[in-house]
């Protein structure tokens, strides 16, 4: 099995994951758990977007446009976690698999994208996305029961 072939089982497996709302309501996780969970389905589509577009390190550079989609697909997908959201997911597990495919989506474009530019580029996009979004598990949102 290629590159290539690996990548589609890949985004197949983590399409699955992102249907997770419907078989578990998550039982109202925090928001800090929701940003692990997410940072694990960009993994799955990182890695596949890397998988999909990676070519060889002997060939030259792509176009400067592959920056565009490399730069804003990471920035899309923090707006896609956003706190306030996740009220409104748990009620509604369409909504809630949708921000998931979403967020596989975004990273997949980025880190093909990142990788169409320059050969090995995709790993960095890719690991800078699922570092804020771990990062964000310690503090975006989330409301610490001591007061601080």
């Amino acid at each position: 099995m290629n590159r290539r072939n690996i990548g589609f089982v890949v985004i197949a497996l983590t399409a699955l994951a992102a249907l997770v709302p419907f078989v578990d309501r998550h039982a109202e996780l925090p928001i800090w758990q929701h940003h692990l969970l997410h940072a694990a389905l960009m993994a799955g589509g990182g890695i596949a977007g890397i998988l999909v577009s990676a070519r060889p390190r002997s060939t030259s550079g792509g176009s400067a446009f592959w920056l565009l989609p490399a730069t804003i697909a990471p920035l899309l997908a923090m707006l896609a976690m956003w706190p306030s959201a996740y009220g409104y997911f748990e009620m509604h597990p369409i909504g809630h698999a949708i921000e998931h495919f979403t967020l596989i989506a975004l990273a997949f474009t980025a880190t093909a994208s990142a990788e169409c530019y320059a050969a090995g580029l995709g790993w960095i996009v890719g690991g800078a996305m699922i570092f804020m979004a771990v990062a964000a598990a310690r503090g975006f949102g989330v409301t610490f029961g001591n007061g601080s």
